[in-house]
């Protein structure tokens, strides 16, 4: 409805001033007595045609002035969707007629489970947008178990990624596993330690039985260091322990709780099959572009050229590749191998400002910056009877994902870390999560749909849908009220699929159920008008659908009892 409105005041405001490049912004009102859309462009006209001396009605006009004249252009065009279009204040308001409300229930009866879904090719061409995709999330280094931090950015990925297949994209979700470096050497240092054996100063064959600065109080220390170290042979040197650790922490420690999480990766990328031939080609072509030097036996980048803050050193002195020179061919291997059209990174908080440099970096090698998109989530607080838990990996003292998971449950995990925008620092109520009351929203979202399968079980027990098309007696306000918070789905979903807002579909489902609560406890579904019932039954069947269909997204269960 929103690409509608915009055709429709696009093509008046065009004729008003032909070199009009603002976009038209469409609102959906918190209070309904404001209309079911509004739009503030009249005031955007105001400026713009004060600025040229007047308007295309002559003069100069106020913005409710200029407001009114588009109403009334509005109005000659007929538009059966709406039952009012109104100018106040300055603002344009938008009432959706009953019989359009009551069309939405058709398409969801028929289009059930994907109502909300979106067929690029028959969009209109505001919204077609780049169809191969790739969303990279959770990504943590193989150097112990998964934490609530990786929870938030894995639960926004997968839900992020449902929600860009829903409108037709073709999506790769991928783990890059950081196989290689340092932190894998750190590993196995923590291994050696663990299993008694002294640690080598780096640079010399000396081993110290005792502390090494610079090392020791950076070990991984944790019982699943001990168990690694219980299983990995004493012969290996501190490298070789590394990477079988890597192998029994993702075989462990990751991919079944990641299994267990329901979230189903398309490729697990490893970091290690970078380096090949092709970084090779890569450098040349920054040699060639003057991109890269040398200084202090170290290989840099020219990263200030490009908006960083300071160059960048790809190589260091001693021969080894950095995180950013990893970085830089993987991304190359996303946008020049496999070809994909938008790439979606989800990071952490410790990759704050990291983001503009890789951007140059990219810009570099000649791929556009708006081709990446980069989502840091933001620091997690565990709240537990009040308190903060504290959260060390390297210290051992942590609550994993898993652990969270057995205490609060899958769906109430999933939902709470879904419902803030992932770059806001949010507290997780462990407290709340496990309650099974309304104040828990997770419980009265999956209640609603619960209730409302009750509905239906009790009307037709046999397990036939409602039939009929008595839309016409849905006319009470608590009725049409739940009509036009179904209709706002697909509408939802198109925009999330462009602004990446994940956070709105759990707010969403939630402001549905209340809704629906609401209708209920104002109206019987059952009565003794056969009609009225009829009509009734089938928007509780409309309305389970799109409930199910917003969970189904999230990855939360839709149970038809509690």
């Amino acid at each position: 409805m929103k690409e509608l409105i915009k055709t429709l005041l696009g093509d008046i405001v065009r004729k008003i001033t032909p070199d009009f490049k603002g976009g038209i912004l469409i609102e959906v009102p918190e209070n309904k007595e404001h209309g079911d859309y509004t739009t503030n462009i009249a005031f955007a006209l105001t400026k713009i045609l004060s600025a040229k001396g007047g308007s295309a009605s002559g003069g100069k006009k106020s913005s409710q002035e200029i407001a009114e004249y588009l109403v009334n252009k509005l109005k000659k065009q007929k538009v059966k969707d709406f039952s009012k279009i109104e100018a106040e204040n300055g603002f344009i308001n938008f009432f959706l007629s009953p019989e359009c409300l009551h069309y939405q229930i058709k398409e969801i009866l028929k289009q059930k489970n994907k109502y909300g879904w979106m067929d690029i090719k028959k969009s209109p061409p505001s919204l077609k947008l780049r169809r191969t995709m790739q969303v990279e999330f959770i990504s943590a280094n193989p150097t112990g178990p998964l934490t609530i931090g990786n929870g938030r950015g894995g639960f926004y990925g997968d839900t992020l990624a449902n929600i860009l297949e829903s409108q037709g994209h073709k999506v790769m979700r991928e783990y890059y596993i950081n196989d290689r470096g340092e932190q894998i050497l750190l590993l196995g240092r923590s291994i050696k330690r663990a299993q008694g054996s002294p640690l080598l100063i780096p640079g010399t064959e000396e081993a110290v039985a005792g502390m090494v600065p610079g090392i020791s109080e950076n070990l991984y220390k944790s019982e699943y260091i001990n168990e690694l170290a219980k299983q990995i042979n004493k012969k290996l040197n501190a490298g070789e322990a590394g990477q079988k650790a890597v192998e029994l922490i993702l075989k462990t420690y990751i991919r079944p709780v990641i299994k267990r999480l329901g979230i189903k990766f398309d490729n697990w990328f490893s970091e290690k099959s970078l380096y090949s031939p092709a970084s090779g080609e890569i450098m040349e072509s920054l040699m060639r572009r003057d991109f890269i030097y040398e200084k202090d036996g170290a290989t840099w980048m020219k990263t200030s050229q490009l908006g960083d803050s300071e160059d960048r050193v790809l190589i260091k002195k001693d021969g080894s590749e950095t995180y950013f020179l990893s970085d830089i061919l993987y991304h190359f291997d996303k946008f020049k191998i496999r070809k994909f059209d938008k790439v979606i990174d989800i990071w952490g908080a410790d990759h704050h400002g990291y983001a503009p440099r890789l951007k140059a970096a990219i810009a570099a090698i000649g791929i556009p910056e708006d081709n990446l998109e980069i989502i840091i989530t933001q620091l997690v607080r565990l709240v537990k009877n009040g308190k903060e838990v504290k959260i060390s990996k390297r210290a051992g003292v942590f609550i994993t994902l898993e652990e969270l998971i057995d205490e609060v449950g899958l769906d109430a995990a999933r939902f709470f870390f879904l419902m803030y925008s992932p770059n806001t620092h949010m507290d997780f109520d462990m407290e709340l999560a496990k309650q099974r009351s309304e104040k828990n929203p997770v419980y009265y979202i999956q209640y609603a749909h619960a209730r409302l399968s009750g509905i239906l079980r009790k009307a037709h027990p046999t397990g036939d849908h409602p039939k009929g098309e008595k839309f016409k007696l849905l006319k009470e306000k608590g009725e049409l009220n739940l009509i036009r918070k179904l209709a706002e789905f697909p509408e939802l979903l198109s925009e999330v699929s462009r602004n990446y807002e994940v956070h709105r579909l759990p707010r969403y489902a939630l402001e549905l159920a209340r809704e629906f609560h609401n209708f209920y406890e104002k109206y019987r579904v059952i009565t003794e008008d056969k009609n009225l019932t009829s009509a009734r039954l089938v928007l509780a069947t409309a309305t389970k659908i799109v409930l199910a269909n917003a969970l189904n997204l999230m990855g939360i269960k839709a149970p038809d009892k509690m």
